[in-house]
């Protein structure tokens, strides 16, 4: 599914979804369903294997679109369309593929949620990330509070949504928010490059090794290294493996 307000391109096993909607791809009635429907489409779609997350016009998200916010807003909308996104949400960071935002300007309240759902987080020398929530009286949505706190710690992500301030890309880097800063106008080949690389891998590595960086922190030593054991003894018997250690030898002796 595609739309003029978020567009998808697919290549080699890389699927580029770019948010394009108005005043600063705000999540309002024009980009929000579009961007649900096209989200479903790549995490259901087996020719993608890696999916990628950014936003046209020099910003990735401003969150909701405030103008149908306030005395405006239908509270039993706005519950279902969270649940909606919030099952895309938990698919994109739970699911088998590797996602990645690339993030140039603003990313606030839900646009800042949406950019570290993900598994990897590149941003511009020209990014800002606000948590917007508390200076509307909201809560955090797009589960970043549970987000937030695995990436910075707990008082860091106390500090940021408790106060609102926002942060340039050299904090977001020190603070563990985002993996690394590129410049704007290189970010967009070096994202598609890092996820070709990674869509050229197992899908089926590629999604126990997300699965088990996600759980991890969930289960004990022994649980974890027991389902290592498990695992490794099924994935050296498949193809993949095989070939990946002939060429790891291949290589060896042509130097």
């Amino acid at each position: 599914m595609e739309s003029e307000y978020f567009k998808i391109e697919v290549e080699e096993g890389v699927a580029r979804c770019s948010m394009n909607g108005p005043m600063m791809n705000a999540m309002g009635d024009k980009l929000l369903h579009p961007m649900m429907e096209g989200l479903r489409s790549v995490l259901d779609s087996d020719e993608v294997r890696v999916i990628v997350i950014r936003g046209e016009g020099g910003n990735f998200s401003v969150g909701a679109d405030l103008s149908i916010m306030g005395e405006k807003m239908d509270p039993t909308l706005l519950a279902n369309n969270m649940r909606a996104m919030g099952s895309l949400i938990y698919e994109l960071h739970e699911g088998p593929k590797p996602v990645i935002t690339e993030v140039d300007g603003w990313a606030v309240g839900g646009g800042f949620g949406l950019a570290t759902a993900s598994d990897i987080t590149y941003a511009t020398e020209r990014a800002r990330f606000y948590l917007s929530f508390i200076r509307l009286s909201i809560v955090p949505d797009f589960g970043t509070a549970y987000f937030l706190s695995r990436r910075v710690g707990l008082a860091v992500a106390k500090e940021l949504a408790l106060t609102g301030r926002t942060i340039d890309s050299e904090e977001a880097l020190r603070i563990g928010l985002v993996n690394r800063i590129v410049p704007h106008e290189e970010i967009a080949e070096d994202v598609m490059k890092m996820a070709g690389k990674m869509a050229g891998r197992s899908p089926n590595i590629l999604a126990l090794t997300k699965r088990f960086l996600n759980v991890g922190h969930q289960v004990d030593l022994q649980t974890l290294l027991d389902l290592e054991a498990h695992v490794q003894a099924l994935a050296v018997l498949a193809p993949e493996h095989r070939r990946d250690v002939e060429k790891f030898f291949e290589k060896r002796a042509e130097k």
